[in-house]
Formats: C-alpha cells, structure tokens, sequence
C-alpha cells in the first residue's frame, strides 16, 4: 500500500515495508531494584508482566518478518523476573535463530547462566553503574560475569559476549576508567557508556553536560583504547541528530503487547532536559493482541513517524533561543512545527543519552 503526503507543493510517497531488522521486547517493566536515577519512579501506569497470550501473539509476529536480525530483551525492566523468559530465549535461538541480547542489571543473572551459555545468548548487557543513585556495589555482577567468562572459555564457546553499560555523573566520572579495568581483567571487551538523564531536579546539578570541556574521558580513552569497544556519548550539543531506533529498522514491544518506536516514549513519565521539567507522554502506534507487527509498521502515521525522525523534520528545542519560555517543551504531545509525537529535544539523538 502506497501513503500519500502533501508538503506544499510536493508530494512524498510511502510505500509498505516488511524492513523490521530489530525488536526491543519488554517483558516486564518491574524490577528487583528501585534506584534513585530510574525513570521507573515517575511512572505513572502499574507494573506488569507479558502474558502468556501476548507471547503467543508476539512470536506468531516475529516468525513473520523476513529481515529481523536482533531482538533484545530489555525495556524499562529486569526481563529475567519473567517467569517465561527461557521459553521466549529458546523460541528467539531455536526457531527463528536471530541475535539476542539480554539487558539486565546482573544481580539475578547467575541463576541463569548455565542456560545461557547452553543456548548460546549473542550478548548479555550487564549494568555496572558506579553512581550513588544507581545500582548496588558491583561485586554481585562482578563474580557473575567472571564466571561466565571463565565457563564460555572451558566450553570454548564463542558466546555470549557480555558488555558492561555504565551511567556517569559527576560523582561517578572519576572512578569509570577503573571500574571498566575491573571488568576488562576478566574478560569484557565491550563497554556502553550513557549520560545521566535526570528524573530529579535534585540530580540536574549531578550531569556533566553541556559541557565544551575537553578531556572528560582521557583517562577511560588511556586506559582500555585497543583492548575493548567502546560506545561513548557526547557531553556538548552537536548538530548531528540520528534516531537509532529508525535507523536500525527497531521498535519495542511493551510488556501490555502495545507498540512504541523507542524506549522514550515506551512510558509515560517524567524527566529533566537541560534542567527543564518535561513530561513523557507514552506514545503507542498499535497493541500485538489484536494486529501484527507488519500491520503496525505499515500504519500511516507510524510511517509519517519514522520518516520524519530519519530526515531530522523536526524542530531543535535544545539550541532554540525561546526554549526557557516556550511551552512546547513541556511536555511530548506535540512539537512547534505541528509534530506529534515530539522528539525536538530528545537526548538520544543528540548521543547524550545512550541505549543497548
């Protein structure tokens, strides 16, 4: 089916893909922890758990898709406290046989592990905050991972490659390159490092952007470049604005079967942008249980979405002049140039704030 979309005196044409490459499925948005930095303490719907027959639905989906590649377990949760998470791991690895990723804060992760190395997990993301306001010690992740590492290799099995994901601020930038030697002694060759994003005024004061300072990371940089891969964010405005949820052909799956086009808008909450109270509204194009993922994906407005996002048609509010007086950025109901959902002054796209 082919969408038309009158722009002045022009006209864009979007045809119907089945391009969906990449899935992000949250099987719950609870969790075994309650850290002061999750934007899990602004929300305002309950917690919950997939169902079985939201499951169900899901895989008849995703058996579908001609080019998915990727799916991750992750969302705004630990997936592991699902009780069907082993089912769901072997249908991604035995049947559909695509690349899975499992994002977890670790602290439950031994449990698993076995399985894990048995079904040959791609990549285990494993939290290892060193923030006050994040997560507990990391000597519980720490063992964890050892032992996997140390098990991957007796087997010599190729996977999982586990890869630590890090939250700095002020308070925590000082001891990162440490921490990630820790890690990188056992075995971990990959690390992913976010900004924090404020959910607090109080935590406004604890960012490190922005900031035209150079040399944030130097002594990370010193100690792990040419050891182990490193997605590091930005700490100044750039021009550059890049969705990777569009670009990698991604959406998320939330846990009520409901679908959303990036973790931002996967719930409604709160957060601060650049010291700005601003309210995340969720923002869902359709529910698993009554269409198909392709059918979703082909939505009119879904589609508008994406092609928007992808060629930056949006406005800028992070570098605007009016941004202190304009009520747009308020909330993400709608931008200043009539687009809704907004993302005028998403983090992610501006590599600040950085995801799995």
């Amino acid at each position: 089916m082919r969408d038309v979309f009158n722009l002045k005196n022009n006209q864009i044409i979007l045809n119907d893909d089945n391009d969906i490459r990449k899935v992000y499925i949250e099987l719950t948005n609870a969790c075994n922890f309650s850290c002061k930095m999750c934007f899990k303490n602004t929300f305002v719907e309950p917690e919950g758990f997939m169902s079985y027959e939201t499951l169900e639905n899901l895989k008849k989906s995703l058996k579908a898709l001609p080019n998915l590649k990727e799916v991750v377990l992750g969302g705004i949760g630990e997936s592991i406290l699902h009780k069907d998470v082993k089912n769901i791991i072997s249908f991604l690895k035995d049947e559909l046989g695509v690349y899975v990723v499992l994002a977890t804060n670790g602290f439950l992760l031994d449990r698993f592990s076995d399985f894990i190395l048995q079904k040959q997990v791609d990549n285990i993301v494993v939290s290892a905050d060193n923030t006050s306001i994040g997560h507990l010690h990391n000597t519980v992740v720490y063992k964890t991972v050892d032992n996997i590492i140390k098990t991957r290799r007796q087997k010599e099995l190729d996977k999982p490659v586990v890869s630590i994901e890090i939250v700095v601020d002020k308070e925590s930038i000082d001891g990162v390159a440490d921490i990630v030697k820790e890690f990188m002694d056992i075995g971990v060759r990959d690390v992913i490092m976010s900004n924090l994003l404020p959910i607090d005024k109080e935590y406004t004061q604890r960012t490190l952007y922005p900031s035209q300072k150079e040399g944030i990371l130097d002594e990370l940089i010193a100690t792990a470049q040419g050891k182990i891969s490193m997605t590091l964010p930005y700490f100044s405005i750039k021009t550059e604005r890049k969705c990777n949820f569009v670009d990698n052909k991604s959406l998320v799956v939330r846990w009520d079967g409901k679908i959303a086009p990036c973790y931002r808008f996967l719930h409604t909450a709160r957060e601060y942008v650049l010291g700005r109270e601003k309210t995340i509204y969720a923002h869902t194009f359709g529910d698993i249980n009554t269409e198909t993922l392709y059918d979703i994906w082909n939505k009119r407005d879904y589609k508008w979405f994406r092609f928007t996002v992808d060629n930056s048609m949006y406005p800028s509010c992070l570098d605007c002049s009016f941004n202190e007086m304009c009520s747009f950025v308020k909330d993400t109901e709608v931008d200043c140039w009539g687009g809704s959902p907004s993302c005028a002054d998403c983090l992610w796209s501006r590599n600040i704030v950085i995801c799995p």
